[in-house]
Formats: structure tokens, C-alpha cells, sequence
């Protein structure tokens, strides 16, 4: 597993790493990399290239330029930074309104079959973008898929917003997710940043297009905070709360001030 430093931050965007669609995990050049199972999380993958690609899939490729859009607020990738809200936001589908989840979000090319949302945005891109609010992940991410533990790392909110009849809706995504153990939806609650990690020279959450899981995983950017995220049998979409299968909802995700 690979770790780098906030420093290598600015040096990836001058260098426009290709954030990208449809295309094989990305590789990194270090001069160290340990081929071993992780024991920590990156800041930041390093400086990164692609695989070959045909001129159409070159054609395709969506780079991380930082844009401002107004003062204190930038774009990158299809992710929004707004400074003084301390939050990123992105466009996502929801992928279940019932059924048994392991992931709250995942990208298209995911696990669909088990996330309550899917996202054309690039885990890469958001990964970087939480970081140009502060975030930092973890140096102690879940062992494994499973872990028992409580993962460490920065707190952050997510809510979701969508229109239905005509109004726009607004609600901590908790609400959408059905606790069975409790028999109850999840009570509000800080999800963690843990931030991934680089895995043979792949940055994994891009590989498995993994964005925030309910079932603990290290591969995730955004893991459960509660020790139930042990379990995978026992997270499922709350039925009547999401909206029907492909609503368009925007995605906010909050540094929170504290746990």
C-alpha cells in the first residue's frame, strides 16, 4: 500500500491527472510500492497515468481542471467545491429504494447490485475535491471488507436533494437507509472519511468505483462509523423514504465540525 502527503496535492492538479470514464484502474509512479495487503490510507494517490487507450477513449477522458466558478466556489470533475459551506456536491441517481445495501454510493461501473445510489462522478475526482476542504483520511482504514472495528478518520455529513411535485426535498441520507437489526431508519449520524488506499500501484476506490459504504470496506472513501458495519446482512433501503429508481438527487457531502 501506498501513502502520500497533502503536498503531492498541488502538484497532481498542475500535472491535470486524468480523471476518467470506462477505463482500467489507475497506475502510479512511486518510487516505493509494497505489494502486500494495506495497512493504511493514502492522502492522495501520486501522479498517475492511464493505460493505452483508442483516440476515442482518449477522446472521452474528463481531466481534474480546478474552475472557479465564483469567488469560494470551484468545479473539477463534475464535482462542486463551495468553500464556505464546507461541502462538495455532485449529481447522482437512486439505484434502489428497497432491497438489501452494502454501499450508500457507488459509480455506475460498481456495485450497482447493492448501493442505494450510483454516480457517474469519478471516486478520483471527489477524492480530491474532499481534500481541498481540509479532510485527510486515515492512517488506520478497516483491516477488510467486514472489519469489526469502528473506522477512524474525518466525520463528515452526507445529505441528498431531489424535486418531488414540483418542490425541491431535502434530507440526511440516514433517513433513506433502514437499520433491521433496529427495525428502524438510521438516527442522524457523522459518516467517516477514511480515504482508501493504493494497492499495486491501483488506487483502489477508483478501481471499484466504491464511494461510501454501509458494510465496512476499506476500498470506500466514506465508511459506517457504527460497529454494525460489521455486518451485511442488515442494512436495507428504507422503502417510501428515497424517491422511485433513477430520481436524479444532488449529493452533499459536509466536513463536519466535529464527531
Amino acid at each position: 500500500m501506498l501513502s502520500a502527503g497533502i503536498g503531492a496535492l498541488g502538484a497532481a492538479l498542475s500535472l491535470l491527472l486524468p480523471c476518467t470514464t470506462g477505463h482500467e484502474p489507475l497506475r502510479v509512479f512511486a518510487a516505493e510500492q509494497n505489494e502486500s495487503a494495506p495497512a493504511g490510507a493514502p492522502l492522495i494517490p501520486p501522479v498517475a497515468q492511464l493505460p493505452e487507450a483508442s483516440p476515442k477513449a482518449t477522446q472521452a477522458r474528463v481531466r481534474p481542471v480546478l474552475t472557479m466558478i465564483s469567488p469560494g466556489v470551484f468545479e473539477m470533475g463534475g464535482v462542486r467545491i463551495v468553500k464556505s459551506e464546507r461541502q462538495v456536491e455532485f449529481s447522482a441517481v437512486v439505484n434502489m429504494n428497497r432491497g438489501l445495501l452494502e454501499y450508500l454510493i457507488v459509480g455506475a461501473s460498481g456495485k450497482v447490485h447493492e448501493s442505494l445510489l450510483r454516480t457517474d462522478t469519478e471516486p478520483y475526482c471527489l477524492h480530491i475535491a474532499l481534500l481541498l476542504l481540509g479532510l485527510e483520511g486515515t492512517t488506520q482504514p478497516p483491516a477488510a471488507q467486514g472489519d469489526q472495528g469502528a473506522p477512524r478518520g474525518d466525520p463528515v455529513d452526507i445529505l441528498v436533494e431531489w424535486q418531488e411535485d414540483g418542490q425541491k426535498r431535502r434530507a440526511r441520507i440516514e433517513e433513506w437507509v433502514l437499520n433491521k437489526k433496529d427495525g428502524a431508519p438510521l438516527k442522524p449520524m457523522q459518516w467517516v472519511f477514511t480515504g482508501s488506499f493504493i494497492a499495486g500501484g491501483v488506487f483502489m476506490a477508483q478501481a471499484e468505483k466504491s464511494i461510501a459504504a454501509l458494510h465496512h470496506d476499506p476500498i470506500a472513501l466514506i465508511d459506517n462509523p457504527l460497529l454494525d458495519g460489521g455486518s451485511d446482512e442488515i442494512w436495507f433501503a428504507n422503502e417510501g423514504a428515497a424517491p422511485a429508481v433513477g430520481a436524479e438527487v444532488r449529493v452533499f457531502i459536509q466536513r463536519a465540525a466535529s464527531r
